[in-house]
C-alpha cells in the first residue's frame, strides 16, 4: 500500500469517525439498550470507533515505515 493511499484512507476514515461519534451522527445510536457485554450501546459504539481509529493509524504507520525503509540508503558493511 502506498503512503499516499494510506493517508487518504486515514483522512476519509477520520472524517467519518468525527461524524459518527459527535452530534448529529450519534443520534441513531444514542440509546442504552441493547446492552453489549454489559455496556450501553452508545458506549460500545464509541469504543468500536476508537478501536478502529487505532487500527487505521497503525496501518498508516506500517505503510510509512515501509516507505522509509525502501528509501533508506543501503547500509555499508564498513559501518559495523
Amino acid at each position: 500500500m502506498s503512503v499516499r493511499f494510506a493517508r487518504t484512507l486515514a483522512v476519509v476514515f477520520l472524517v467519518a469517525y468525527a461524524v459518527a461519534v459527535t452530534w448529529p451522527g450519534i443520534i441513531p445510536f444514542n440509546r442504552v439498550f441493547p446492552l453489549v457485554l454489559g455496556l450501553p450501546f452508545n458506549m460500545v459504539w464509541i469504543a468500536v470507533w476508537i478501536s478502529a481509529g487505532c487500527a487505521v493509524l497503525w496501518m498508516v504507520d506500517r505503510a510509512e515505515s515501509a516507505e522509509r525503509r525502501r528509501r533508506a540508503p543501503p547500509k555499508d558493511d564498513r559501518e559495523r
